[in-house]
């Protein structure tokens, strides 16, 4: 199994096989725009917290941009991932659904004052799954992924 597209930092005594298993990992070599899912719910946490302005999150458009980024980083979890951290996820999504889905008059409410369970839900969520997302386990099943990944 040689992939051609094996970029060429490695050293000559590396092995070939750990140049090919990480070339196949990353299927489009380097040109993946999914960002990881950690880094979309810590951007939700940063909207949660500190968006404000009558448009922040009232703008329709930047909520539709938050969920376009989310869809793509859970699409692209791996089958382990996912099932690890299934309950917080769906938490999340649930609790992001209902704040999108909330009258514009809770949406344009200014940070300080989003004391709303729609608000507090979110929150509580997002900290929960990226507790979640930082455990020995998920780890274990990241690599899981990983490995299949390669072995496909």
């Amino acid at each position: 199994m040689i992939d051609y597209n094996v970029s060429d930092h490695w050293s000559a005594g590396d092995p070939d096989w750990l140049k090919s298993l990480v070339s196949s990992l990353d299927r489009y070599h380097g040109v993946s725009t999914v960002l990881p899912l950690t880094v979309i719910v810590e951007e939700v946490m940063e909207w949660l917290e500190l968006a404000s302005g009558v448009d922040a999150w009232k703008n329709a458009s930047n909520r539709r941009s938050l969920r376009l980024d989310l869809g793509e980083s859970v699409a692209a979890l791996g089958a382990s991932l996912r099932a690890h951290i299934g309950q917080p996820l769906a938490a999340f999504e649930a609790a992001f659904s209902r704040l999108d889905g909330s009258p514009a008059a809770l949406l344009k409410q200014p940070p300080g004052t989003r004391t709303d369970a729609v608000w507090t839900n979110v929150t509580a969520a997002a900290k929960d799954l990226i507790e979640a997302l930082c455990t020995d386990g998920a780890v274990r099943a990241s690599w899981d992924d990983l490995v299949a990944t390669a072995q496909d």
